[in-house]
């Protein structure tokens, strides 16, 4: 193997059988990302190639636990010319299309180990360092470009950058890095639960015994000769496994997670589960066979004969270079394997007996012998205001939720609670409007919903004000794509529905259509249903979004769907927008099949429905100089609001209604003398009727005269002077205040 560097970038060549490979290896993987910014290594990976764009030859990328590597196989000088592209892609990443890769990362799922080791990480490690291979990527689409320049910046640089190829040197090749620092890496974070233990999973049919070790040739024979015993028995012998798989993860630099991964028959995962356990038991107290030692001896040698194992040595090299692991060469691991020892193998299997977890499918019984369960709930709990839950939920009877000053804590029993402390936080993520997950660093999670406790949203204002800005995020689930609500209806309608609620809007309107862009963290249907049930007329809605790839509408009648457009998929019914809109269904269904960008049909829809200019702007979250703020008050001081006209149209603008009801609280002198004279006529309407009906108030006659002197207090009350204007109404009828 020969060893070299370009532009400053260590890198390993050797000799392989063709076609031609090469890799190039960053020391950045899920390991050295936060839980609330798990997949942020993988969006630069996923835009770094999509600069690149296609290629004539196979490439690759991928991101593991430690590292990520960008890998092409073909001629030699395109080879090298993808290099060279993926090192300047890294270096102005097209950061312009970070919602669409968020999109694609989203939808890959991707994870760095498989399910049953991941989730063994998880358990031993948390919600940090090595245990985020076992957690799911929160909110790959709150993660802002700056952060992923930020983070290509700080890790993929030529300090950090190795590469490794096959075959003839790669001459020419340019390797346009950015200048950086050598990154530094959080520290290994150690086991969190006492060992041997079991665990259950649900992630199929598998049974997965794994631990952490120290690296060196011991522990790759050790698990070596564990397979070979489990797949004799298990398959060979007993036929309840098709496959029993090894494997060794790297986890830290001196630290490997071994794993043996047996397949199980149905019903038949408690023998799978205690062969397994009891192989490694005896391993651990007879030590090896001399065959068996012999074997592992031939392996090794064999692997080393193979032509290829000079380019694998490469890229082991070029790995340990970014990452610092321990790598041996083939000459150390020809002479490692020589020297194995029985002690030493035996010494091996008992470290790992004494390290592992084995995991079982979900009801798996009886479970192995001298095994504790891993910890399925807390060891304590916080103190703090006690919250029931509400009926309808079905929990337990003595269920509680307890927030206080050290944290939050679920408890369902004696030995069932769920406790997360707020200096031990990893993140709280928003799952909906209501909803937060709280995730401790130990991997412990607990859900807050206000509509699950009494006094709920009190419940959860606690929470959300024991958490730090920075330890949130709005998980992908919860993100509700911006749109803005179109309503044929008054805007001082609109602003009177928004202002009775709780709810906060961006407004703007053109006299026929009042546009709203709402809260982020509402859904804009619901939104919908809120604003237009206070509207009057049940006007309809038409709810309105633009994404990075296309745009749509949903028509909303009372609250209800009644039709969708998607522009280039789902086809809306012309129809029923035509009769919504009041506009001719002849101009709306070519518009309705029309072509191009977002913004282009966007702006064809607008001019057809005549709808505000602004609507673009607001869709695009952009500020809107004209756009009125509307903040709700809540129901009683919004009904206040209304009664003072705080939400009534300009004078001579509205029905007859809002136009009458201007004046009554304008009160003009002929207003006055003519609620004067009708509290003369129906104060002697009231006397003539209750003198006829002889003092008999229950009488008919009676509740009449009762009724008109009512209205003649109400029209005495209105011949008061007015009341000076407010400043709301300084604003609507632009006149200065009196007084």
């Amino acid at each position: 193997m020969l060893q070299t560097s370009i532009d400053g970038v260590p890198v390993f060549c050797a000799d392989g059988p063709p076609p031609f490979t090469a890799g190039l290896v960053f020391g950045v993987g899920r390991r050295d990302e936060t839980f609330l910014r798990g997949g942020i290594t993988h969006l630069v990976e996923h835009l770094a190639m999509r600069a690149v764009g296609r290629t004539a030859i196979e490439t690759n990328a991928s991101v593991d636990l430690l590292s990520t590597e960008f890998t092409a196989t073909g001629p030699a000088d395109k080879v090298g010319a993808f290099l060279t592209a993926v090192c300047a892609a890294l270096v102005d990443l097209p950061v312009e299309f970070l919602a669409v890769e968020a999109d694609v990362v989203r939808t890959e799922a991707g994870q760095v180990t498989s399910p049953p080791v991941g989730a063994l990480l998880g358990d031993l490690y948390g919600a940090r360092g090595p245990g985020l291979a076992g957690t799911m990527d929160p909110a790959v689409h709150s993660i802002p470009p700056d952060e992923v320049r930020d983070w290509a910046r700080t890790w993929f640089c030529r300090q950090n950058a190795a590469l490794w190829f096959s075959g003839p040197d790669l001459r020419g090749l340019r390797l346009p890095l950015r200048d950086g620092v050598v990154p530094e890496r959080a520290p290994q974070p150690r086991p969190l639960v006492r060992t041997p233990a079991w665990t259950t999973h649900l992630t199929g049919d598998h049974v997965v015994l794994a631990a952490a070790l120290p690296a060196g040739y011991a522990a790759a024979a050790t698990v070596g000769i564990l397979r070979d015993r489990v797949e004799e028995e298990l398959r060979h012998r007993r036929g309840v496994s098709y496959a029993v798989l090894a494997d060794r993860v790297l986890v830290g630099p001196e630290e490997r997670l071994v794993v043996l991964d047996a397949d199980a028959r149905a019903g038949q995962e408690a023998v799978v589960a205690g062969v397994l356990w009891r192989e490694v038991q005896r391993l651990a107290e007879e030590g090896p066979a001399g065959p068996e030692l012999e074997h592992q001896r031939a392996f090794v040698e064999a692997s080393l004969a193979d032509p290829r194992s000079g380019v694998d040595e490469a890229r082991s090299f070029a790995i340990a270079q970014v990452t610092g692991v321990r790598v041996p060469s083939s000459a150390q691991l020809r002479s490692d394997a020589a020297a194995l020892t029985h002690e030493e193998v035996r010494g091996t299997a008992t470290r790992l007996r004494d390290a592992a977890v084995l995991t079982m499918p979900l009801g798996t019984d009886p479970v192995p012998p001298g095994l504790q369960r891993l910890p399925e709930w807390s060891a304590g709990v916080v103190a703090g205001r006690e919250f029931r839950p509400r009926r309808r939920i079905g929990y337990p009877r003595q269920t509680r939720l307890v927030v206080g000053a050290a944290g939050a804590s679920l408890i369902r029993g004696p030995e069932e609670r769920i406790t997360v402390h707020w200096g031990e936080l990893a993140g709280m993520v928003r799952t909906g409007p209501e909803e937060e997950v709280l995730v401790g660093q130990d991997g412990f999670s607990l859900v807050v919903a206000a509509a699950e406790w009494r006094d709920g949203d009190e419940a959860l204002a606690l929470v959300r004000a024991a958490v730090p800005e920075e330890l949130r995020i709005v998980g992908d689930d919860a993100r509700v794509d911006r749109a803005v609500l179109l309503l044929r209806a008054p805007a001082h309608r609109v602003r009177e529905s928004v202002g009775v609620s709780r709810r906060r809007a961006t407004m703007v309107a053109n006299g026929e259509w009042t546009a709203l862009a709402g809260e982020e963290d509402l859904p804009p249907e619901a939104q919908a249903r809120v604003v237009a049930e206070g509207a009057g007329g049940r006007p309809a809605v038409l709810v309105l979004r633009q994404g990075h790839a296309d745009l749509q509408y949903v028509l909303l009648r009372g609250g209800r769907e009644i039709d969708r457009h998607v522009w280039g998929g789902t086809s809306g019914d012309p129809a029923l927008l035509a009769e919504a809109t009041g506009r001719p269904e002849a101009e709306l269904a070519p518009v309705l099949s029309a072509d191009g960008s977002p913004a282009e049909v966007l702006a064809r829809f607008g001019a057809v429905l005549a709808l505000p200019a602004e609507v673009p702007d607001l869709l695009a979250g952009r500020a809107v100089a004209t756009a009125e703020e509307v903040v709700g008050q809540g129901f009683v001081a919004g009904l206040r609001a209304t009664v003072r006209g705080d939400y009534a149209p300009p004078p001579g603008e509205g029905s007859w209604v809002d136009r009458w009801l201007h004046v009554s609280r304008r009160r003009p002198r002929w207003y006055r003398a003519l609620n004067a004279v009708e509290a003369v006529a129906f104060a002697v309407l009231a006397w003539l009727l209750v003198r006829a009906a002889e003092g008999d108030l229950v009488s008919w006659r009676g509740g009449l005269g009762l009724l008109a002197g009512l209205v003649a207090l109400a029209c005495l009350y209105d011949t008061r002077p007015p009341r000076p204007a407010t400043d709301v109404e300084e604003t609507r009828t632009g006149t200065p205040p009196s007084g």
